[in-house]
């Protein structure tokens, strides 16, 4: 029976461990590396289009390409703390990093990609799973907003169970 468990287990979770990054071409491309200025240096990446400025690592993760450590996920209000945490040690010289709201997440949301759904080169690395908002939904507030970062979608989420989390912040 065990056995049995395994296979169907490994039978739904192969295709996702096998996916390829992919980019379709009928759908315009509005991620190209040419958005993004990269600071390797500071671990950062502005998004010219946006003006916000993006750590470039998912939480728990550093090095230029993001290859050290991994992305652990947290409940949303532990997700909330990291910008906080982050605050206090002056990460690239600012203190005003935060959780970002639904509309700028979605924003490097690249639709046109997918497993991630994200420009690899700006955010090398970057788990295909969710990410957490700091937009709580309306009509229930023991749930927030994520992006699905398999393929950029929006997913409303229970507060309680585990997603990535990258900051951002207004750049200067």
């Amino acid at each position: 029976m065990r056995i049995k468990s395994l296979l169907l287990t490994l039978l739904f979770i192969s295709p996702v461990l096998l996916a390829e990054s992919h980019c379709e071409e009928y759908i315009t491309d509005e991620w190209p590396n040419a958005r993004y200025e990269i600071n390797n240096e500071l671990g950062v990446v502005l998004d010219i289009r946006t003006g916000l400025m993006w750590k470039r690592c998912s939480e728990g993760q550093s090095g230029t390409n993001c290859e050290i450590g991994f992305a652990p996920t947290y409940a949303w209000s532990t997700a909330l703390t990291r910008a906080q945490t982050l605050n206090s040690t002056g990460f690239a010289g600012h203190t005003d990093w935060r959780v970002p709201n639904i509309e700028e997440l979605r924003s490097i949301a690249a639709i046109n990609c997918g497993f991630p759904a994200i420009n690899e080169t700006a955010f090398p690395n970057t788990p295909s799973n969710l990410f957490w908002t700091s937009s709580a939904i309306r009509y229930n507030s023991s749930r927030a907003w994520s992006i699905e970062f398999r393929r950029g979608t929006d997913i409303p989420d229970n507060s309680g169970f585990g997603s990535h989390v990258r900051l951002v912040r207004t750049a200067d």
